[in-house]
């Protein structure tokens, strides 16, 4: 016999009570199918609890395609620019990548996720407008919140210190803690979720909020960009071609340990096992030049050239 809908959700309430991630989603699945009804009362719940699971995933799958991608170490870091209404957001992308965000006067203008490239100083980004931040507004909207779990660092806008606030709040309410540049290890997922961030104010702001992370006006487009590679701490290793002449473009790396191994493995797929050794040209061109080991550690700027046995 069918139990009343007040009963049944008093039921559910206590079974999914304290589990979150795969083992809410477990339960959750477990529920659909013990309901055996689909009319009425039940229909409803059944349609809840799906909406429930469907947004679980989401988030879940985020955060692992985001651990895969620091696992393989990702060459383009991506920054989720954040910030509350009317704070500036689709101004400050048109200006750094040349894109053409729909900017407007009234708020709420963007209302997906819209994306943007930008090359400096010979390391790619990506940036991601999020819509505007209020209070709870990823709590009916999870899937905007899995990208915030899933990206590399936040860049986060304001134009008052409520503003600031409004943002940090939010983020602090999700678990979401931040620092001032990416970990050792590189772009790692944490629990709970640490991401690197610095803070962009608009230039009329005479109060800045105290939050040990890095502020930049605005109106210093180069300063931001110079702040997005320092965040990152990027490694640009530079090769050499079969006739000795370097490669315009560096192989881009985001860990601080890194060795000739590192660059074997990246661009030489399956040639660790016949390496022969490296010259290495500390620093650039220029720099000293050394007979190094598969486990010599490099440096930014480094020039390598590798041989192999035949």
């Amino acid at each position: 016999m069918p139990k009343p809908y007040s009963v049944m959700m008093d039921e559910i309430n206590s079974r999914l009570q304290g589990k979150v991630g795969d083992e809410r989603a477990k339960e959750i699945r477990q529920l659909l199918k013990e309901i055996q009804f689909d009319v009425g009362d039940y229909r409803k719940i059944k349609d809840k609890l799906k909406r429930d699971l469907k947004e679980i995933e989401t988030i879940e799958q985020a955060k692992k395609a985001s651990r895969k991608g620091g696992q393989t170490k990702k060459e383009t870091p991506q920054f989720v620019v954040i910030g509350a209404a009317n704070s500036g957001k689709s101004t400050l992308i048109n200006n750094l990548t040349g894109t053409n965000f729909l900017v407007a006067d009234y708020p709420y203008t963007t209302t997906e996720p819209q994306y943007g490239a930008l090359k400096y100083d010979k390391v790619n980004f990506q940036l991601v407008e999020l819509p505007a931040i209020y209070e709870g507004c990823w709590d009916s909207d999870k899937s905007t919140l899995a990208i915030v779990h899933s990206t590399d660092c936040l860049l986060i806008l304001g134009r008052s210190i409520k503003d600031f606030n409004l943002v940090l709040s939010e983020l602090k309410r999700n678990n979401i803690h931040l620092r001032a540049e990416r970990m050792d290890e590189g772009f790692a997922q944490l629990t709970p979720r640490t991401l690197p961030a610095f803070l962009v104010y608009d230039e009329n702001l005479e109060v800045i909020p105290s939050t040990g992370l890095k502020m930049i006006s605005n109106e210093n487009l180069e300063t931001i960009k110079k702040a997005m590679v320092e965040i990152t701490r990027p490694k640009r290793i530079y090769t050499m071609d079969s006739f000795n002449k370097i490669e315009e473009l560096p192989v881009v790396f985001f860990k601080d340990q890194l060795t000739v191994k590192d660059v074997v493995k990246k661009i030489g797929k399956g040639k660790v096992e016949i390496f022969k050794d490296a010259v290495i040209l500390e620093g650039g061109p220029t720099g000293r030049k050394k007979r190094v080991g598969i486990s010599y550690e490099l440096s930014d700027n480094d020039v390598v050239h590798l041989t192999f046995h035949k």
